[in-house]
């Protein structure tokens, strides 16, 4: 049973979330395989070029490229 006054719901389908990007190493309507929302910021390093700086920071997530 779905929650009353709130928002989503249960299923895989309502519980998913979408993410749009683009940068360095996603081509134009490329299909990224399943993204997860701790990629995020690893991608974001990598865009932004901190991925070698951050490694002594480890990151369960890995940029968008590297998950296609």
């Amino acid at each position: 049973m779905a929650p009353q006054n709130g928002h989503g719901g249960e299923s895989d389908v309502e519980r998913t979330a979408w993410i749009a990007a683009c940068g360095p190493g996603i081509a134009a309507g490329s299909e990224m395989g399943t993204l997860r929302h701790v990629d995020v910021a690893a991608h974001v390093y990598e865009a932004v070029g901190l991925a070698e700086e951050m490694a002594a920071h480890p990151l369960e997530g890995k940029a968008f490229a590297a998950v296609a």
